[in-house]
């Protein structure tokens, strides 16, 4: 039998741009790879890359949430119709061709079955990542808080903020201005004001 091996393997899926405080994102490096096998005549690769192009041309969305797994086992049913024509497709592509002949229509049921197992996986090894990103950061989170040195917090505002808290010490700190220039010149305010 003629085949292509195709070899799948889960051991990076495409990095999730995660920033923890402090720290840059980290690449997850698996230490136990999952790979994926899948055997099938050459002459049905157009239809696979028909149907895994459907699968994998889905919208993810990044919620906060470990939930990759579910959204790519949600592109199964959204991709039945691509499906349904690939395994079409595909049996008619081996029907009638002698080195083939022992591909039958529930051969090609279990070649898609499995390029949807192997999808769901993804979802599965990116949920892993993403799990294992906001595990780290938040332990980066909680290392940085216990070891920030006092007086180095800075703290952002807009202007009416900082306005704000002007006008609430602009007061204050014209008293201990004057009181400062009172004490070097043995003035008062008024007097040196009128001097001037």
């Amino acid at each position: 039998m003629t085949s292509l091996t195709l070899v799948l393997a889960n051991t990076l899926a495409p990095m999730i741009a995660l920033q923890g405080v402090g720290q840059a994102p980290t690449a997850v490096v698996n230490d136990a790879p999952e790979t994926w096998t899948l055997e099938y005549p050459r002459v049905i690769q157009p239809f696979i890359s028909d149907y895994r192009r459907c699968l994998t041309s889905q919208m993810r969305w990044v919620t906060g949430e470990a939930n990759f797994e579910e959204q790519h086992r949600s592109d199964l049913p959204r991709c039945i119709e691509e499906r349904e024509a690939a395994q079409e497709s595909s049996n008619a592509a081996v029907a009638g061709r002698g080195e083939y002949a022992d591909y039958t229509p529930a051969d090609m049921v279990e070649v898609f079955d499995h390029i949807g197992r192997i999808h769901i996986a993804r979802g599965a090894d990116l949920d892993g990542q993403f799990t294992y990103l906001m595990t780290r950061s938040e332990a980066a989170r909680q290392d940085y808080d216990a070891e920030r040195p006092p007086g180095l917090v800075l703290e952002l505002h807009d202007a009416s903020v900082v306005k704000a808290r002007t006008d609430a010490t602009a007061a204050a700190a014209e008293a201990a201005y004057e009181e400062r220039e009172e004490e070097r010149t043995g003035q008062p305010t008024e007097a040196r004001s009128a001097q001037n």
